[in-house]
């Protein structure tokens, strides 16, 4: 197998070509599947508390007959990578991931199949989450390939913080060969077959294709739901240039869920709670009478500080300039 494992991602909102270094992956367990889950980054760079349980993994072979579970497989810390192994005979092609109590936020998942089940290796991206109307947020974490990224993040949960309590995945749907250029809409992809989100408690079965030929893949998106409980403090806010993140799509997605946010490549600051941009102040797109002080890390209205009380915790993830408080 070559150095690095090419899939379908997401940049930019489209279905692409991302690959994936063998780092990755783990070694293959035979018989089996070993399964690697890489969590969001929490602290000064990242988010709050996106380390917690691991899900418990359960696995179907091709045509839906049920293999394995592993049940309460651990923890994994924030910025980290957890493994989750499964014994089972066959090809596990689908995997069903159900949340336990202490909510994560997923930014990828790979699998290595056992030598004697072909020993492939996939991997899906945190970004599918947000694509298929999941809560998210920005990761902070770089894949590590030929062209690596930052993708996002999507939060499952087993007692209710979060309203998505797992997910299941059709790992060969994720191969580079199965890429058509000519729908690169992620939202063909979140079919509840080939990435599915599940809101039910403890999930424990999965949607499966019945037809040896795959029937088409339908391009439905999921309605994002509005009854969102964040899981961090409102008086922080987090400063950004990475290209890989956007205040603008952050404030138009109904399901994003995060700390107030500020890009200043674009010059903008998200309101989180209101899901409203301002420019920042003294920036060439200022139109608007209110606009948003780096600074003082205030709203100001015609000169004047719009909001009385600043920001208690600044998450200042900048690469190309100081990071101030």
């Amino acid at each position: 197998m070559s150095g690095v494992v090419d899939a379908i991602g997401v940049i930019s909102g489209l279905l692409t070509i991302v690959s994936f270094s063998m780092d990755n992956f783990a070694n293959d367990q035979d018989p089996g599947s070993t399964i690697k889950v890489a969590v969001a980054l929490d602290g000064p760079t990242g988010t709050e508390d996106a380390g917690g349980d691991l899900p418990d993994v359960r696995i179907w072979n091709d045509f839906g007959e049920f293999k394995a579970i592993t049940a309460d497989p651990g923890s994994v810390g924030s910025g980290t990578v957890g493994t989750v192994t499964v014994d089972h005979e066959q090809q596990g092609v689908y995997s069903l991931f159900s949340a336990n109590n202490d909510a994560i936020c997923i930014a990828w998942v790979t699998t290595t199949w056992a030598d004697s089940a072909g020993g492939n290796k996939y991997a899906v991206s945190g970004d599918y989450g947000e694509a298929c109307g999941g809560t998210w947020y920005e990761s902070n974490m770089w894949t590590n390939g030929d062209n690596s990224y930052q993708p996002k993040c999507f939060w499952i949960d087993g007692d209710g913080d979060q309203p998505n309590t797992g997910f299941q995945v059709r790992w060969p749907r994720y191969s580079s060969d199965m890429f058509d250029e000519g729908n690169t809409d992620p939202a063909a992809i979140c079919n509840d077959i080939d990435f599915g989100l599940r809101t039910e408690s403890d999930p424990s079965s999965i949607n499966y294709w019945t037809d040896a030929k795959k029937r088409a893949l339908n391009d439905r998106r999921m309605r994002a739901r509005r009854d969102l409980r964040a899981r961090w403090t409102e008086s922080e806010l987090v400063i950004s240039d990475s290209q890989h993140h956007s205040a603008t799509k952050l404030c138009g997605s109904e399901t994003s869920m995060g700390p107030d946010f500020v890009h200043v490549e674009e010059n903008l600051f998200c309101d989180m709670g209101a899901k409203k941009a301002y420019s920042l102040c003294g920036s060439s797109n200022t139109t608007e009478e209110t606009c948003f002080d780096l600074e003082s890390k205030n709203l100001v209205t015609g000169g004047v500080v719009k909001r009385a009380n600043p920001y208690t915790g600044i998450r200042d993830w900048r690469s190309k300039t100081t990071a101030t408080n």
